[in-house]
């Protein structure tokens, strides 16, 4: 048992100390502010991705469907057909 306690106890002196946790705004923060900015806030109950949809003047549907392509790498027509 001595043997692993050994081997654990140089390890953790090897390694790094984790990384501190990055601060600041999270990503729900920066688009809700955004949002915001330009005259878009939640409407009710609505869910931060309504209203990015409401902003982009598309269904969630066809928000999900885009984000859903992004994913597999097909390239989004969000970015030249909405502006």
């Amino acid at each position: 048992m001595k043997p692993i306690l050994r081997r654990v106890q140089e390890l953790e002196r090897r390694l790094a100390p984790p990384a501190p946790a990055p601060s600041g705004p999270s990503a729900y923060e920066l688009i809700r502010d955004g949002l915001a900015r330009v005259g878009f806030v939640r409407i009710g109950q609505e869910s931060l991705a309504e209203t990015f949809a409401r902003y982009l003047g598309i269904t969630l549907r066809e928000l999900r469907a885009r984000l859903q392509q992004r994913a597999v790498g097909k390239p989004a027509e969000l970015a030249t057909d909405i502006g």
